[in-house]
C-alpha cells in the first residue's frame, strides 16, 4: 500500500513537472492559431497569423540577421574555444589554473554588467560603430567560454597515445592535428556549436546595448513587437515555429544516433 502510495505521488509529480515545463508552450501553441488580434480571448480557429508572419519583411529581415550573426558566432567562438581549450589541457605554462578560471568570468558575470561594459568599451575606448562586428564579438566573448569548458571535458576522456602514436610513426604536428586530434574533438566541436547557436540566437540583453542602427535581431524585434505591434498575437505563431523546428531536429538527430547504434 505505502508503495502504491509513493508512486502515486511520484506520477503526479512527474505530471505536475511536465504540465509546468510544457503547458505555456501548449497554450502559446494554441492561441498562435486563434483569430483575435491580441490573442487573448479565444474568437475561432485560423492560420492567417502565420501567413501573414512570412509576409512580413521586417520578421524575415530579423531573422536573417539572427542566423548570420548565431552562424558566425558559432564557427568563431567553437573554433576559439577548441584550440584554447587545447592549449590548456595540453600545455604547462605559469597562470594557467588563473587563465582557466578566468575563462568563467563571461559566463557568470550578470549579463547586464556585461552588456554595459562592452557598450562602453566600443564607445568609448576602441570608437567601433555599433553594428554587427560589435554584436559578433559580444556574442563570441560570451559563447567561446562554453566551448573552451566542454573541449576540457572531452580532452579528459581521449586517449592520448593516439597522437603520440601518429607522431612517432612520422606524421608531423599539423598532420597529427587534421587526422587524429580533431576527429578525437568532434563530438566536443559539434556539441559546443549545438549549445552556442541557440545561445547566441537568442540573445536578448547583451544585443539590445550593443546593436547599432539596422541590425535589428529577432529578439529585438520581438521586444518591440511586445511594445508597440498591433498585432501580438503574431509573437506567438514566431515562438511556436522556433520551438517546433529544433525540437524535430533534436528528435530526427536522437533517431539516426539510436539507428547508428543498432546497427553496430
Amino acid at each position: 500500500m505505502k508503495s502504491l502510495r509513493t508512486d502515486r505521488l511520484l506520477l503526479v509529480l512527474v505530471v505536475g513537472g511536465y504540465l509546468l515545463l510544457w503547458g505555456p508552450i501548449i497554450v502559446l501553441g494554441i492561441f498562435s492559431f486563434n483569430s483575435s488580434a491580441f490573442g487573448v480571448k479565444w474568437e475561432s480557429l485560423t492560420a492567417k497569423w502565420y501567413v501573414e508572419l512570412f509576409q512580413t519583411s521586417a520578421i524575415m529581415d530579423s531573422v536573417v540577421r539572427s542566423l548570420l550573426i548565431a552562424s558566425v558566432t558559432t564557427m568563431v567562438a567553437t573554433g576559439i574555444g577548441t584550440i584554447a581549450g587545447y592549449g590548456l589541457f595540453k600545455y604547462k605554462f605559469a597562470g594557467r589554473r588563473f587563465l582557466r578560471l578566468s575563462i568563467l568570468l563571461p559566463i557568470t558575470v550578470p549579463y547586464v554588467i556585461m552588456a554595459g561594459a562592452l557598450l562602453v568599451y566600443f564607445t568609448q575606448i576602441i570608437h567601433v560603430p555599433l553594428g554587427y562586428p560589435t554584436i559578433i564579438i559580444a556574442h563570441i566573448s560570451f559563447s567561446a567560454p562554453l566551448a573552451v569548458f566542454v573541449t576540457l571535458g572531452r580532452m579528459q576522456r581521449i586517449d592520448w597515445s593516439l597522437e603520440e602514436a601518429s607522431i612517432d610513426l612520422g606524421a608531423d604536428r599539423l598532420t597529427t592535428w587534421r587526422k587524429v586530434t580533431i576527429p578525437l574533438l568532434l563530438p566536443a566541436i559539434f556539441a559546443s556549436a549545438v549549445l552556442i547557436f541557440p545561445w547566441s540566437f537568442n540573445d536578448f540583453t547583451i544585443t539590445y546595448f550593443v546593436a547599432g542602427v539596422g541590425t535589428t535581431t529577432l529578439p529585438l524585434y520581438l521586444y518591440s513587437m511586445l511594445q508597440y505591434s498591433l498585432k501580438p498575437v503574431l509573437i506567438n505563431a514566431i515562438s511556436l515555429i522556433f520551438i517546433i523546428t529544433p525540437t524535430i531536429g533534436i528528435l530526427v538527430l536522437s533517431y539516426f544516433q539510436r539507428e547508428k547504434q543498432f546497427t553496430r
